[in-house]
């Protein structure tokens, strides 16, 4: 007889019980969030020290165009570096990591959208150099990703999808019935996606919100809209955004006084520490225990 404890058992009572058995020891799924970079590297280490143990890797976007209130100066040797680091990690492990753009990407990778919604602390010098290397890897990133674990579907994207926007989306490109949209659907996603094409609907990216602009509107795009944004009261159901749960960044925090904003469908986790969805635990989002 041999010595495997619960799961022979398991298998002397019959296959399907064996099945069960098994997937009762199943190893809980768990997604490794990397917030806005802008040139920092506190992603490294999480990263090379979780990889191989969690499901997945999301991170956020903003990979360049740094703080320069934060009082590090990065030479531009070393902001080139650090971006080619995540996208080589990506190549690496393509469908492991997922690489997400936000608006300091785009006015680099998108002329489109940098006439219309090009961000601060933009590198005029370097521009050339940036819009080639996104193009060049045009096919590893994309604006939004979705993904289940355990009971709840998460959609991850740089800034957030509010109700406002997908409805100007909708009227504007889309034309579809309104009860017909919903976050939770894969064509709804791989549709937000598309609007990275260079054709039809690319300058929906470009809507600023009235945080970021005067002359913005209601809330910003998936690319743009800032936490306060997402506060705007809309129906409990609209768009599913009630069937998921949001994380975003954008919208800086310090990191030391808060970690992350979080509402019942959505977190915003901008605060230069990595976050972890895991789906053992009983929060929908944790900070890194460091």
């Amino acid at each position: 007889m041999s010595d495997l404890g619960g799961i022979d058992m398991c298998y002397r009572e019959g296959k399907d019980e064996f099945s069960e058995c098994m997937n009762d020891t199943k190893v809980p799924k768990q997604i490794l969030v990397i917030p806005d970079i802008h040139g920092r590297r506190f992603w490294r280490e999480p990263v090379h020290r979780m990889i191989y143990d969690v499901d997945r890797v999301v991170f956020l976007g903003d990979y360049l165009d740094p703080y320069p209130d934060e009082g590090v100066v990065y030479s531009p040797e070393e902001l080139r570096q650090n971006l080619t680091e995540i996208v080589a990690l990506k190549q690496e492990q393509p469908e492991k990591v997922v690489l997400l753009k936000g608006n300091h990407d785009q006015h680099y990778a998108s002329e489109k959208f940098r006439e219309t919604g090009c961000g601060t602390r933009f590198d005029r010098l370097r521009c050339r150099d940036y819009h080639k290397f996104f193009n060049d890897h045009a096919a590893l990133f994309k604006l939004v990703h979705k993904e289940r674990v355990g009971e709840q579907t998460y959609v991850f994207s740089h800034a957030g999808i509010t109700m406002y926007w997908l409805h100007k989306v909708n009227s504007m490109v889309w034309h579809l019935e309104d009860n017909k949209i919903s976050l939770s659907d894969d064509e709804v996603i791989e549709r937000i996606n598309a609007l990275d094409d260079c054709g039809i609907g690319q300058e929906m990216l470009a809507v600023v919100g009235r945080s970021r602009s005067f002359l913005g509107e209601k809330t910003g795009s998936v690319l743009w809209a800032d936490i306060d944004e997402h506060s705007i009261p809309h129906s409990h159901n609209a768009y599913g955004l009630n069937q998921v749960f949001q994380v975003f960044g954008h919208t800086r925090l310090d990191g030391s006084m808060m970690d992350m904003i979080e509402y019942d469908n959505l977190a915003m986790v901008d605060s230069q520490r990595c976050f972890l969805v895991d789906e053992a635990s009983a929060s929908k989002i944790s900070p890194l225990d460091v």
